[in-house]
């Protein structure tokens, strides 16, 4: 894979601790299609995680400012294996995850309980219904 000259490339671990995030949420924002825009499985350019900060802090209506004071802040952070977690990315974060969360659980609620109807109608359920007595 090539990059272009002055993009770095930084695998899961890294980018989590750029974004100062743990790398198992950032796994969770990619499996929910909530997060950065990965180049490839486990794989961010920078410049698409500056992007996903700025836009968390445009959802907040914080200043973009900050984001971008936070993504040079962020640089030396890379290669530390004990950086400090980013309270406001942990937060935004987790808000994704829950709305992706609660559209899933919804769905999964609609589905069982189209389920449970069209099985309340049929001989099936009479027959659950004994055996389970």
């Amino acid at each position: 894979m090539y990059t272009f000259p002055g993009r770095s490339l930084l695998d899961r671990q890294e980018a989590a601790r750029y974004l100062g995030i743990t790398p198992l949420r950032l796994r969770l924002l990619e499996i929910g299609r909530c997060g950065p825009v990965p180049l490839s499985p486990g794989r961010y350019r920078t410049d698409a995680l500056d992007v996903y900060r700025s836009e968390l802090f445009l959802k907040a209506h914080l200043p973009v400012e900050e984001a971008n004071r936070r993504a040079v802040r962020a640089l030396s952070r890379t290669d530390a294996q004990d950086a400090p977690l980013d309270p406001f990315v942990n937060m935004a974060t987790r808000h994704d995850l829950l709305d992706v969360g609660m559209f899933i659980g919804g769905r999964a609620g609609i589905f069982c309980g189209l389920i449970m109807i069209v099985l309340s109608h049929t001989p099936l359920s009479h027959v659950l219904t004994h055996v389970l007595r």
